[in-house]
């Protein structure tokens, strides 16, 4: 087991804005072909021994966790290239896929690069999805931030600035609110209130019935991470380099922690701490109650991948490949497995086993315990 270690060098911040864009944007496949393939950093979800994701070919992908057997593989479709940001086709292409599916009863949804929403039936599925949201045209912007489900309702939002709520069972909206900048940030929900970042710096609470703001609250940068949601404090990161933890129920700030580089990954909670992932390379463990640093582990490489809790372990991925395992009740950490493979998606919890979706596209399933692992090719 490792213990803590000293604090390194700082790496400058326009380095790993280059190292999670620019290596992102050019891995294998963004080539200058036409009918090149889609890319994304799709995370998932395991329901009833299924693993769903989305693969780089721009699939909806369930995986037999048990066998690792490909039960099918759903192209969204296909469409003309789009100059966004995180395009990189040229000529038709598939639809890149960045927000992680999720399920919603008997449906898996997904948002596409391409500004729809798709939901596939998870007792029947097939290659046509139930509903298809917009029927028409899109949302007017990409969808890179994942998509909620609560009490009937997805939620999500949108690189046209829009936050947009639809009825799960047919696709219809229910409500949209234009915010004024892009959207990313993936919301989360306590009672009715929905929480979400935005690209104009701000942090938001919305009324779940209409959209409404209830309040917001004021960072240095823009936020694009996905906040959670713990008793009466709503917690969530700026790339001002800072952990918010705020009332809210009223916006206001009961502490703020700085780091020496972006807060990327969604921080897990427990026992009156949180695990927060920088790209500093470091794993912060913050004391809930005060925002006072109670200690942190230096993995030595920008962990943009959120992390997962299993039983009594942590597991989190550096971008580099490395998969480590925590032990949360402060005792040390150990390397689990190096993959070699680089790492932006968020890990995928399973039973006693984390998945791992990869740059080259593969899932691989390690043991949280041992490290053991298993490829599982999704293509």
């Amino acid at each position: 087991m490792h213990k803590l270690k000293k604090i390194r060098p700082v790496y400058k911040i326009a380095f790993l804005i280059l190292t999670l864009f620019a290596v992102v944007i050019a891995l294998p496949g963004c080539s200058a072909t036409r009918g090149a393939v889609a890319r994304g950093w799709a995370g998932g979800v395991v329901e009833d021994g299924v693993i769903y994701t989305g693969s780089m070919e721009g699939n909806l992908v369930s995986v037999n966790a048990t066998d690792g057997r490909l039960i099918i593989s759903i192209p969204l479709e296909t469409q003309e290239p789009s100059s966004g940001f995180l395009s990189c086709a040229q000529g038709s292409s598939a639809i890149a896929i960045y927000s992680s599916p999720m399920i919603a009863d008997d449906l898996v949804c997904v948002g596409g690069y391409n500004g729809k929403v798709y939901a596939f039936s998870r007792s029947e599925i097939r290659q046509e999805p139930r509903w298809v949201y917009p029927r028409q045209d899109n949302v007017g912007g990409s969808i890179i931030g994942s998509i909620i489900y609560n009490n009937g309702k997805l939620y999500f939002g949108s690189a046209n600035n829009r936050v947009f709520a639809l009825d799960a069972t047919d696709g219809y909206k229910e409500w949209e609110i234009e915010l004024p900048d892009k959207v990313w940030s993936t919301p989360a929900i306590m009672n009715d209130t929905l929480y979400i970042g935005c690209f104009d710096k701000k942090f938001y609470a919305l009324d779940t019935a209409d959209g409404s703001i209830k309040w917001e609250f004021e960072t240095e940068g823009a936020i694009v991470s996905t906040p959670v949601v713990d008793g009466n404090t709503v917690y969530f990161s700026s790339f001002d380099r800072s952990l918010y933890a705020l009332n809210a129920a009223t916006g206001s700030l009961k502490w703020k922690y700085s780091a020496d580089n972006w807060f990327w990954a969604t921080p897990v909670i427990y026992n009156g701490a949180i695990f927060a992932p920088c790209l500093d390379g470091k794993i912060y463990i913050i004391d809930t109650a005060n925002g006072k640093k109670k200690s942190d582990y230096d993995l030595e490489s920008p962990v943009s991948s959120s992390p997962v809790l299993i039983d009594d372990v942590l597991v989190a991925a550096t971008q580099d490949g490395v998969i480590y395992g925590i032990d949360i009740t402060g005792t040390g950490y150990k390397d689990l497995v190096n993959l070699e493979e680089m790492i932006f998606a968020p890990l995928i919890a399973g039973d006693g086993k984390v998945y791992v979706h990869t740059n080259l596209d593969t899932l691989h399933e390690v043991d949280a315990k041992t490290g053991a692992k298993r490829e599982i090719y999704i293509k």
